[in-house]
């Protein structure tokens, strides 16, 4: 029996059935996205050794026929690599697999598909769980303002302060101005200091880009505010020599995060309106899943209609049994 397609309409009719029968979720349909920006953070482990490879990405264009990435404010990318079927970073450019540290041994679409990453201990690559890109963007996850404090800040041994006079002025609060290295850049309101992530450590400095500074952490996080300990301060030790010398009551705190919206404790402001992402994305898909209802129902009442009256016809005209079938779905 070969199925008969009796005029234009009625082929068309067929068609636009099938595509809705094929993709009912109209929205399931649409090219698979991405993460537009991705946090790439892991552990103190991998920071002490790669901490400058980590951070916060955004996408720039593709590569290998897959999204790729450069690090905000820095020099490195992320990337999937063809030949070898996996994701890895580079210092250099998109395709370069020179001095490679970092690799996500898996090959789908988006970064974030799946945390499968390694990290180059000096000999070999070596498995971390605690190493994963997931979407994220710095706003949501870092603070934009912090404070600097440590109740030995005041302390005194005889005449010898705890803190020195430079590592004193160091402490206060201070204010995102830009992103270095994957992270916030901060400055001290009213003040040349400055707290980056530089060559695998935060340091307070006295000019963005220098190396030498009075706050020190060794290794560091993503934001400074989530470290909890091992921070240390600038000292001279007994033969004049600047060394460091550990406070472990020195703490990063959150004065405000950008996406912060409880109420504040100090005078009433006008609060700027913010659009809530979820829930327009919920409305879309409520709204989608409407129109498709209505769809779905006019489509089934016109094959019911249409194959009503092909079967009227047929039984007027004597047709009966497996005849009758075949004249109403048009087989021959």
């Amino acid at each position: 029996m070969v199925l008969n397609i009796m005029n234009k309409n009625q082929f068309s009719f067929w068609i636009v059935l099938s595509l809705l029968l094929a993709c009912p979720n109209l929205s399931l349909c649409k090219e698979k996205e991405c993460c537009s920006s991705l946090l790439l953070e892991s552990d103190e482990g991998v920071h002490k050794q790669h901490g400058d490879r980590l951070g916060f990405y955004t996408q720039l264009g593709y590569y290998g026929a897959r999204p790729a990435y450069r690090q905000q404010g820095g020099h490195f990318f992320l990337f999937y690599h063809e030949d070898e079927q996996h994701w890895i970073d580079s210092h250099y450019f998109y395709g370069a697999s020179l001095f490679s540290k970092l690799v996500n041994e898996m090959d789908g679409y988006c970064l974030d598909d799946h945390n499968n990453w390694s990290f180059y201990n000096g000999s070999v690559l070596t498995y971390s769980e605690m190493l994963t890109s997931k979407c994220s963007k710095i706003e949501d996850v870092c603070c934009q303002e912090i404070k600097l404090s440590s109740s030995n800040s005041e302390v005194k041994t005889g005449n010898h302060s705890f803190y020195g006079e430079e590592p004193k002025e160091s402490l206060g609060d201070y204010k995102a101005i830009g992103m270095n290295n994957g992270r916030y850049i901060y400055q001290k309101k009213n003040h040349d200091k400055f707290l980056e992530y530089g060559d695998r450590y935060w340091l307070v400095n006295p000019g963005v880009g220098k190396t030498s500074g009075h706050i020190h952490h060794p290794r560091g996080s993503v934001c400074p505010e989530h470290i909890e300990k091992e921070w240390q301060i600038s000292d001279k030790n007994e033969n004049g020599m600047w060394v460091w010398k550990d406070d472990p009551e020195l703490k990063i705190t959150c004065v405000k995060q950008m996406n912060d919206m409880r109420p504040q404790k100090t005078s009433p402001v006008a609060q700027p309106y913010i659009q809530i992402e979820p829930v327009e994305e919920a409305s879309s898909i409520s709204a989608g899943a409407v129109v498709f209802g209505c769809l779905s129902m006019l489509l089934l009442s016109m094959m019911i209609i249409f194959f009503a009256r092909r079967f009227y016809r047929a039984w007027g005209k004597g047709v009966h049994g497996k005849q009758l079938l075949f004249e109403t779905m048009d087989m021959e």
